[in-house]
């Protein structure tokens, strides 16, 4: 038996150190890479080569088969890629996005296959994060494990959702993503329109929860983006509305703003305006959301649709309960705002 991995590198800020999780999955060093005698050197410039090699963590998943062709090894490609939905799940960070394929010689990492779809951009505020300060090591195998289930089982509530999450990072075009983000949102919470949108996820996020998690560099006190769901959640609807109704975006959505923090100071260190603030928005609702379907035991729910329904009446409820209001159809959907 051999042992075969397949990884994709990590950028240098998501971890400081290797981890062992469940389901032969780790995040570990991939070094030295034997490209002398690797299969794809040729379709690899010199340029990734000498990022590939760089002394970073990889994202792995790992099996001990006959060979690469055995099922257990090809299986590798899947669970690395759901490894990856889960840590951008945690931590949005965007990634390389290229999977390769090892057989561990003892000497080294001979490369025996890869996929590489497309890249995972990241967004202003995912610069800023460091998955290990954001829980990597307490809640990875709960959000591994609740991705692993929504393709194995096919629970299209929870898959699509995830696959939108991924496309919106691939895709490049601001308006477009938030709209693919948003539109997961609409899928997991069974909306259709604004006010089941809103009082569903208001109620199910807490409307005075804040948008984004706090960020810093070590040595100094976190920061706060100083956005909370209930200044966003018909904003991001409304836009959703706008973009796939084939309505030009207002240019009052298109003027500089400044993004700040609960203390009073600027976040956004390059110039933004309210439709980044929709994807940055949409997208880390997004990922809070699955985050919590998965940490919080929600599955079973989510995938039984009386079940779900039952609770998105109590999430409702909740939203009332905090003062949360009717939004207007008009707002849900006018090009005018």
């Amino acid at each position: 038996m051999q042992e075969f991995v397949v990884g994709t590198p990590l950028k240098h800020s998501v971890a400081s150190q290797p981890y062992s999780f469940a389901g032969g999955i780790s995040i570990q060093k991939v070094s030295p890479i034997l490209w002398d005698i690797s299969i794809a050197k040729r379709y690899i410039s010199q340029h990734d080569r000498d990022y590939l090699s760089e002394d970073r963590f990889w994202l792995c998943a790992k099996a001990e088969t006959q060979s690469e062709h055995d099922a257990g090894a090809q299986q590798l490609y899947e669970k690395a890629r759901q490894a990856a939905y889960a840590l951008q799940i945690i931590a949005p960070c965007g990634g390389r996005n290229v999977y390769l394929q090892f057989r561990n010689t003892g000497k080294g990492f001979d490369n025996v296959g890869a996929c590489h779809p497309h890249e995972a951009c990241v967004t202003l505020l995912g610069k800023l994060l460091c998955a290990e300060k954001l829980g990597l090591a307490g809640d990875f195998d709960r959000v591994y494990g609740g991705v692993r289930r929504a393709f194995t089982e096919k629970v299209v509530r929870i898959q699509n959702p995830i696959l939108l999450l991924e496309h919106a990072q691939q895709i490049g075009n601001i308006p477009l993503a938030a709209t693919m983000c948003s539109m997961g949102l609409d899928m997991l919470f069974m909306a259709g329109k604004i006010n089941p949108f809103v009082s569903r996820l208001g109620g199910f996020l807490g409307l005075d929860t804040f948008v984004f998690p706090s960020y810093g560099f070590d040595g100094e006190p976190p920061h706060q983006p100083a956005v909370r769901v209930k200044e966003v959640l018909a904003d991001v609807y409304a836009f959703r509305n706008i973009v796939a109704h084939g309505h030009e975006i207002p240019t009052t959505w298109c003027q500089p703003q400044e993004l700040l923090t609960t203390e009073g100071h600027s976040v956004n260190y390059e110039p933004i305006c309210r439709v980044d603030l929709m994807l940055e928005s949409s997208l880390f609702l997004l990922t809070k959301a699955l985050r919590a379907i998965f940490t919080e035991d929600l599955f079973e729910d989510v995938a039984d649709t009386s079940k779900w329904r039952a609770k998105l009446r109590v999430y409702e409820h909740r939203y009332k309960d905090s003062g949360g209001a009717e939004i207007s159809d008009k707002y849900g959907g006018s090009p005018d705002l």
